[in-house]
């Protein structure tokens, strides 16, 4: 393969459809893992786990000090146009010192173990009993550190096969576990530690034979200062941004609230994440990122804005159909989720939704923030973050509700000063609002017809009208427009003709 091709529209729908397969499996399995787990653990030991695996959450952007981002904006350049040498250089250092930040962190968190676990909520057998998830943090961590890497490459074959793994491997042990009785909060973390170690060295194997197979033929050269320079205002973001993170705020409120309350916390926020790993915006950026910047270095800057504003309209519709969906049958729908253990959570879970709009929103202006570059600014915007564990210290005298409330203004003011910036500095990212509001509109009014026939025949089957009418709804008001039409068939081809219906032709 010739460089020139690495980032070639072939490759991006060869790509696509290996992501999408990987990303359903991956979805299946997760989903089963979390029904499962609520089921299997008593809320006590299902919150502990939760919290835990909200503490390897929040080491994501703790550990990387700017070097995940540094990878995901310079790697396509190099694979695309780097020097002979410098692709290989630049993976291996960025590898060993986000491996020994890892390292650095877990013998910290190791050292001050009981101090930690006391603070989160845990009782003396439970400190013992959870000690293993220190681990945790250099194995899950670094096998998703190699899988960026290989999406970087548009190598999503490997990456969302790795990616599977995880939720499978898990599966398959807990069910092991079941079969032989063994179920405790101990084994199940050596279940989780030995597949993400599993997970982290294929991610590693693969990588280097990508790596090995791409020739270096190019003359970019990209100077250490550039590189440094970019990683170190990115490590304010990641610093300022980790307390705001859903494993730190999760971690907040168990300390607030309890193991019991962070339980259901966690369930919810497990349930957004998985919704939120599907928003268009987080579920193709690392593959969209990659085209973006060889579109930005090549001077196509309304390209990039415009594939803004495509995957910003995206999300807020996919956020609105679920919060109709809520809105119609959400306490039957946590209710059953949890087999009866969460109950009347639907306003919570609604509350919830909308201060995930926000956070996905934030994320699609970060990545294009790296893009242009500004990364000094979002730095200092960044430092707004530390409103959202604040809102939880505060919201916590209200319950999760109040919780919820206060994630959901302060998000919403850092996303919404963001953009505003943005739009003032790169110029205006053409965000379809009116194509915006047909998509809600017709939202609001199946909701509407959704609550009337869950008033008159239940739950369920007020919950199905609304859904079966929402394709067709969005056929008949047309929130795409042509300048959105051009943009997919720039990146699909023929495929695109999937999206004509939903083409308006103004």
């Amino acid at each position: 393969m010739n460089n020139s091709d690495l980032y070639s529209g072939k490759r991006f729908r060869q790509a696509i459809q290996h992501f999408l397969l990987g990303r359903t499996a991956q979805a299946i399995a997760s989903l089963i893992l979390t029904l499962w787990l609520v089921r299997l653990l008593m809320p006590i030991d299902y919150g502990t786990y939760m919290v835990l695996w909200g503490m390897v959450e929040m080491m994501v952007p703790l550990s990387s000090l700017g070097m995940l981002d540094a990878v995901r904006r310079y790697l396509p350049e190099l694979a695309a146009r780097g020097a002979p040498g410098d692709l290989i250089w630049f993976v291996r250092w960025m590898t060993l010192i986000r491996l020994a930040i890892m390292v650095a962190w877990a013998a910290l968190i190791a050292t001050f173990w009981s101090d930690i676990a006391a603070w989160m909520g845990f009782s003396v057998p439970q400190k013992d009993a959870t000690f293993l998830a220190v681990g945790l943090i250099i194995t899950v961590i670094g096998f998703r550190y190699a899988a960026e890497m290989l999406e970087c490459l548009l190598e999503q074959r490997w990456s969302q096969l790795i990616h599977a793994l995880m939720p499978l491997g898990r599966l398959i042990g807990i069910a092991v576990l079941v079969i032989a009785e063994h179920l405790t909060l101990e084994y199940l973390l050596w279940v989780d530690l030995v597949v993400s170690l599993g997970c982290f060295l294929l991610a590693e194997f693969f990588l280097m034979k990508k790596l090995r197979a791409l020739p270096d033929k190019g003359n970019l050269k990209i100077s250490i200062y550039e590189i440094l320079s970019f990683a170190w205002h990115m490590a304010g973001v990641n610093l300022l941004r980790a307390i705001a993170s859903f494993g730190a705020l999760r971690i907040l409120v168990s300390h607030t609230l309890g193991l019991e309350a962070a339980g259901m916390f966690a369930f919810l926020q497990q349930l957004l994440l998985m919704i939120g790993r599907y928003l268009p915006a987080k579920l193709l950026a690392n593959i969209i990122r990659p085209m973006l910047i060889s579109r930005y270095v090549a001077g196509e800057i309304d390209v990039v804005k415009q594939g803004m504003a495509l995957l910003w309209k995206s999300n807020l519709l996919v956020i609105t159909v679920c919060m109709a969906a809520i809105v119609v049958a959400g306490d039957s729908l946590i209710m059953v989720a949890s087999s009866g253990r969460f109950v009347d959570a639907g306003m919570l879970m609604l509350i919830m939704l909308l201060g995930l709009g926000a956070t996905s929103q934030g994320q699609l202006v970060i990545m294009i923030m790296q893009i242009f570059p500004y990364t000094r600014q979002l730095k200092y915007f960044s430092l707004l973050s530390v409103m959202s564990p604040l809102a939880v210290v505060v919201g916590s005298n209200w319950g999760l509700i109040g919780v919820a409330s206060g994630i959901v203004l302060s998000v919403w003011l850092l996303n919404s000063l963001t953009l505003f910036w943005l739009n003032r500095q790169a110029g205006r990212m053409k965000l379809d609002w009116l194509g915006i509001l047909r998509g809600f509109g017709i939202t609001v009014l199946l909701a509407i017809i959704g609550c009337m026939i869950e008033h008159e025949l239940g739950a369920w089957w007020g919950l199905t009208v609304m859904l079966l009418g929402y394709v067709p709804g969005l056929m008949l008001v047309k929130p795409l427009n042509q300048f959105d039409k051009v943009l997919l068939n720039r990146g699909l081809r023929r495929r695109a003709y999937f999206f004509a219906p939903f083409v308006s032709k103004g």
